[in-house]
């Protein structure tokens, strides 16, 4: 049976977090787009930035496939991967400039979903805490 909760707050901490690691994006974007005059930065800001916020998202990706995991319990791939193609497609659909799919948009679907299941199975590694019955 599928947990609404469950998919609700692994949705809802997925775009909150990848909202903050947008504005970490930002941020270092900025910086690099400042700091020119390093011919490291130069050379390689734009490309770092970029991989810096890839990175991040799918960090958030895993820590709601983990939120995910622990509000459901059971069947925890299955939760976390309905919350990856939510939050995936939901991100997606904000940030469109046109109703076209591209390859490289359902290769961020894909690997969004992988990476939120990523998480649920770190939580399943993770001991858990069960209460004594008296």
């Amino acid at each position: 049976m599928i947990n609404w909760k469950a998919i609700m707050f692994g949705w809802i901490t997925t775009v909150f977090a990848g909202l903050i690691n947008n504005l970490i994006f930002v941020l270092i974007a900025a910086y690099i787009a400042n700091s020119q005059s390093i011919p490291f930065m130069a050379e390689y800001g734009g490309s770092l930035s970029y991989a810096i916020g890839i990175f991040g998202l799918f960090i958030a990706m895993a820590f709601g496939g983990f939120v995910t995991a622990f509000c459901a319990r059971e069947r925890v791939i299955t939760h976390g991967a309905i919350v990856g193609l939510l939050a995936s497609t939901t991100s997606l659909a904000l940030s469109a400039h046109t109703g076209s799919l591209t390859f490289i948009s359902l290769l961020f679907i894909i690997v969004a979903v992988l990476f939120t299941v990523v998480g649920c199975i770190i939580w399943s590694k993770c001991p858990t805490y069960t209460p004594k019955v008296n």
